[in-house]
């Protein structure tokens, strides 16, 4: 049986025997992979927000900071802080440095603190006279689709103007 003639404007050996077209085959492959990749890494929990406990300690005072250290853009989620005091702290103040605050939307605090205020581009929550007790606040935060990259989110609990502990992090914020 003989094949027919290809209609004009086509070309047997590239549209009948499909030849030339062994690396387009791989590339689509190669795309198609890289798309299913980024829902396999969500479901890892890479772009996830899977809280991480840091903290830091010193003789009156212990601070522990449970966050999400990676966010999507436009994430809500919550920030616990737990302060452990073993002595009365006569003036407990936690200072935020600013990356807690830059492209975050700032829901809302508990308890609220009795006083708030900006020191050298640092957020300033003073909570007043804390006896020994372990002290919880929760801050809720939603991430600003547009906030994307590295932000520094140091966290120091001060007892009046003598600093106790300071715990480092840094939040990687996803588009």
């Amino acid at each position: 049986m003989s094949i027919p003639d290809v209609p004009f404007g086509l070309d047997r050996a590239r549209h009948v025997r499909l030849e030339g077209r062994d690396r387009a085959v791989w590339a689509r492959r190669a795309v198609l992979l890289v798309v299913a990749v980024v829902p396999l890494l969500g479901l890892l929990d890479v772009f996830g927000q899977g809280a991480v406990i840091t903290g830091a300690s010193a003789a009156d005072a212990t601070l522990t900071v449970d966050s999400p250290a990676h966010v999507r853009g436009g994430l809500m989620f919550t920030t616990e802080i737990t302060v452990q005091a073993r002595a009365t702290l006569h003036d407990m103040q936690l200072r935020f440095e600013r990356g807690w605050f830059e492209g975050m939307t700032f829901n809302g605090i508990a308890p609220q603190p009795t006083n708030e205020d900006s020191q050298d581009g640092q957020v300033v929550y003073d909570y007043g006279s804390v006896q020994p007790t372990t002290f919880k606040i929760w801050i809720s935060w939603q991430t600003n689709p547009t906030n994307v990259g590295d932000h520094e989110q140091n966290v120091a609990l001060y007892d009046g103007s003598r600093r106790l502990a300071t715990v480092q992090r840094e939040l990687t914020v996803f588009p």
